[in-house]
């Protein structure tokens, strides 16, 4: 049945029920939870972490542990009619996931938004006076955004270097046209030449016998040949002048140095790919090390590997445990020491692999710009073999067509001794016989001409037809350029002013009194790689003057304040309420009760559903305001 309560502002939500079996130091426990603020009441020590670890696991965040003794378990969510579930087990001495529907695909949101517990890593930066840049724009793929600003400004330069194209081509159409209009002009001029020159070839060639008539034949075929003689020359001209460039192009490309081969290159590929794999396979082998040994150095060390004695529980670095890897009695601080030893050479290893893997990435473009240089000059060759082939062909047809002329000029004579009854109308012949061969040849190039002339105006006229669909894509891409560019500063600033005006609330209502101010500032840098997040604080003296300090000055009160108020932060910036509608509250012990119920308030403003947990006295004093359930319930607590 689904159970209904009523939030301040009137609206109905339902009520979240959540079971746990087998986490942490829980052997089974029911839990209630209300929309708005409930708190968890109890001791030290009485599994208040493990409830909470249990229902960031089963909403999406990281795993929690099994209980010791256990061999599966897991959490259950309800959620109205909705249900979810997160199943554990253990392998190898591990704690894994056996099955997974749980409340949200989003663990890292979870772990750094929603799971605000004492391991959260806003809160431990704060109180490391590490940077916060990272995590709070962990959320935003920035790689991926910077990944579409190149993409989107390589389609930009593309689209502008096609408009200034388009540009040089429609300047060029004027002198198109008037090169067309001329060519047709000429080509009219030419065809009524011809026309003339025919009609008085033919007027002289009236009322002539058969010598006449094969002589006429003789002349038409001579012009032909020098037609097409002209064709050839004109032709060879035009390849020798591409043989030249090509061959410089050629001498210039094989003349270049290279500082390595190809084969080099792919040699020295293979070995960094190697070692990378190997880097790769020593970071997969060291990290879960480093993990699994932080998680039981954070507090889940089972209470048969410890030392319990009074000085131990006064001082916790001098616990010894027995070791877990050897079996023998150490003091915890030696191996905290060697997993410091082993985390910083995982870190030594993974900037190995990064200068590996930038190393391979400039080797393979090398690679790519040799074999590119190599396929270009097989072109080159292939295509000056082509050349000095067909010029080798061309040539031997000119002289064919040498040879072919020289014989028709021979026959011409010959026929002309023959007919020749007026020299000078002889003479006219010849003479109009080559003017019309000249005038053909001259028309045929002027139609050639012309055709390209109108091919190359028709073919822009096309072009700038899509001059404004391209304009527009250009607008479009300006505009998600635009986006990109301005949506991680969008956040940025965001995430900014969502801190400061919410800080400046919590130390208003919380009254930290010393305390005149604690701002967030961007520091931005020519690369967006290097931004950060710098926290200032201003102080406030006895006597009303104002100073500025450093986070590090802070309290651990003050410090742990300010990490859950930058998680908030984080948590509206980044909409993780409509994923998640819940915020898990953990380790608030050093707040006295006014202090917890003015962080409750706030967080009750933001999300749905709040479980913080709080020790009994400040649950005592919270109970009129927020539901309460007690640890008492839980089965198998200490």
């Amino acid at each position: 049945m689904e159970h209904e309560t009523k939030r301040r502002d009137g609206e109905t939500h339902s009520q979240v029920q959540l079971r746990v079996d087998n986490v942490g130091g829980i052997t089974s426990a029911e839990v209630a939870v209300s929309d708005g603020v409930t708190l968890l009441s109890g001791r030290n020590a009485s599994n208040k972490s493990s409830l909470l670890r249990a229902l960031a696991g089963v909403l999406g965040g990281p795993t929690p542990p099994l209980k010791n003794d256990a061999e599966t378990g897991g959490t259950h969510l309800r959620v109205g009619d909705a249900e979810y579930d997160l199943g554990l087990e253990r392998r190898d001495g591990r704690t894994v996931v056996a099955r997974s529907d749980v409340y949200a695909s989003c663990d890292e949101l979870c772990e750094l938004f929603v799971a605000l517990t004492e391991s959260n890593p806003i809160r431990q930066a704060i109180l490391a006076g590490d940077d916060l840049y990272d995590l709070l724009m962990r959320p935003v793929d920035t790689a991926a955004i910077r990944a579409d600003i190149r993409r989107l400004r390589e389609r930009k330069d593309d689209i502008d270097a096609r408009l200034d194209e388009l540009d040089a081509m429609a300047d060029r159409l004027p002198g198109l046209r008037t090169r067309r209009d001329t060519l047709a002009e000429r080509q009219t001029e030419l065809e009524s030449t011809l026309r003339a020159k025919r009609d008085e070839l033919e007027a002289l060639e009236d009322d002539t016998g058969d010598i006449d008539s094969e002589l006429r034949d003789r002349r038409e075929e001579r012009n032909a040949v020098r037609n097409r003689r002209r064709t050839q020359e004109d032709a060879i001209e035009s390849l020798e002048a591409e043989l030249d460039d090509v061959t410089a192009e050629l001498s210039t490309a094989e003349s270049a140095e290279t500082d390595a081969s190809v084969e080099d290159l792919s040699a020295e590929l293979d070995r960094l790919h190697r070692r990378k794999q190997g880097l790769t396979s020593t970071i997969n082998t060291l990290s879960p090390i480093v993990e699994m040994n932080a998680k039981l150095l954070d507090g889940d060390l089972p209470d048969a590997m410890t030392s319990g004695d009074v000085v131990t529980k006064l001082d916790p670095d001098s616990r010894s445990v027995d070791c877990w890897t050897c079996g023998s009695t150490v003091d915890e601080a030696q191996i905290t020491d060697q997993v410091e030893t082993i985390e910083a050479l995982v870190g030594e290893k993974r900037a190995e692999r990064d200068e590996v893997a930038e190393r391979i990435q400039t080797l393979t473009d090398r690679r790519r710009e040799l074999e590119s240089r190599a396929d270009r000059i097989e072109r080159l060759r292939e295509r000056r073999d082509d050349i000095e082939a067909e010029l080798d062909e061309r040539r031997e047809t000119l002289d064919a067509l040498e040879s072919e002329l020289r014989e028709l000029e021979a026959d011409i004579e010959e026929l002309q001794r023959a007919a020749t009854d007026d020299p000078e109308r002889e003479a006219r012949l010849s003479e109009l016989y080559d003017d019309i061969s000249d005038l053909e040849y001259e028309r045929g190039r002027v139609v050639t001409d012309l055709e390209t002339v109108e091919a190359e105006i028709e073919e822009i006229e096309s072009e700038l037809v899509a001059r404004g669909d391209i304009e527009a894509e250009r607008e479009s891409v300006a505009a998600d350029l635009r986006e990109r560019r301005e949506h991680i500063e969008t956040v940025e600033a965001d995430l900014v002013s969502t801190f400061n005006e919410m800080m400046q609330a919590v130390l208003d209502a919380l009254s930290y009194d010393a305390v005149e101010r604690i701002w967030l500032e961007r520091q931005s840098a020519d690369h967006a790689s290097d931004t950060a997040f710098e926290l200032h604080v201003v102080r406030a003296t006895g006597e009303g003057s104002v100073y500025d300090d450093t986070v590090d000055s802070l309290s651990k009160s003050e410090r742990e304040v300010i990490g859950l108020v930058v998680a908030l932060a984080g948590y509206l910036v980044h909409d993780v309420g409509e994923q998640v509608p819940f915020l898990v509250v953990d380790a608030v012990e050093m707040f006295d009760a006014d202090r917890i119920d003015g962080l409750m308030d706030l967080f009750g403003e933001h999300a749905e559903y709040v479980v913080a947990a709080v020790l009994p006295e400040e649950a005592d004093e919270l109970a009129e305001a927020y539901e309460t359930v007690s640890t008492e319930t839980f089965a198998g607590k200490p």
